[in-house]
């Protein structure tokens, strides 16, 4: 019973830890629109991440779907990419819900990848995300 006692408060506040707000939307490079494009991932009640970065005319937008509905993945990632190519139709968008893009997505905003060198690493992770594993 004292073993109870005592690990009951742990559990508690791992549990609160765990459910702490993480950066969700996490806009990146020059924009104007950034709130816009927040604005727009946030409808999708199936979005539990997203990392956006802009570049040149260009936009990356890398996002983890919700456990629940990731057994329709391509579908949802299709529908996305479909509503920025009609919101930003004169900018060419990539949408991608690969978590292996989204996690260099994050480590190009970690580590502020000089202007030069972000069109080369973008260009990387699009063939990355054509690759069939």
């Amino acid at each position: 019973m004292r073993l109870l006692g005592m690990t009951l408060p742990l559990l508690v506040v791992l549990l609160l830890n765990g459910c702490a707000e993480k950066e969700k939307f996490i806009v990146y490079g020059p924009s104007q629109n950034g709130s816009e494009v927040e604005a727009l991932i946030k409808e999708e009640d199936y979005v539990e991440r997203s990392t956006v970065i802009h570049y040149d005319d260009s936009m990356l937008v890398a996002v983890q779907i919700k456990p629940w509905e990731k057994w329709k993945k391509t579908k949802l990632e299709k529908k996305l990419q479909k509503k920025f190519d009609e919101k930003y139709p004169n900018k060419d968008v990539f949408v991608s819900a690969d978590y292996k893009i989204f996690y260099e997505a994050n480590k190009i905003k970690k580590d502020q990848i000089e202007d030069n060198k972000l069109s080369e690493k973008i260009k990387e992770l699009k063939e990355l995300a054509k690759e069939k594993t």
